[in-house]
């Protein structure tokens, strides 16, 4: 069957009826649907396992003793500026204020 981009005349027309109505229940569905999930995931209550599980421990090695303290650091003198001048490009002594 080809394609057309308009009906034939003789194409019956489909008849009013309740087409948004039931757009519409089936959107409300959905919605009432989500909604009762939702408040199920958010008020169930998670019973916790009440086991406890006793695990034996053996420390095996002594404490290390604690490391000395660090030597302080001294601060050196920052090195000295080098002022360099800045080249003067040809033309360029115009553009100053």
């Amino acid at each position: 069957m080809l394609l057309r981009s308009a009906p034939p005349e003789h194409m019956p027309k489909m008849p009013r009826g309740w087409g948004w109505q039931i757009k519409l229940g089936c959107l409300a569905a959905l919605v009432a649907l989500y909604g009762g999930f939702m408040w199920h995931v958010t008020h169930q209550k998670i019973r916790p396992v009440m086991e406890r599980v006793d695990i034996p421990v053996t420390v095996v090695a002594t404490p290390r003793q604690a490391a000395p303290p660090a030597p302080p650091i001294t601060m050196l003198p920052p090195p000295p500026l080098a002022g360099v001048v800045p080249p003067v490009l040809p033309g360029g002594a115009a553009q100053h204020p």
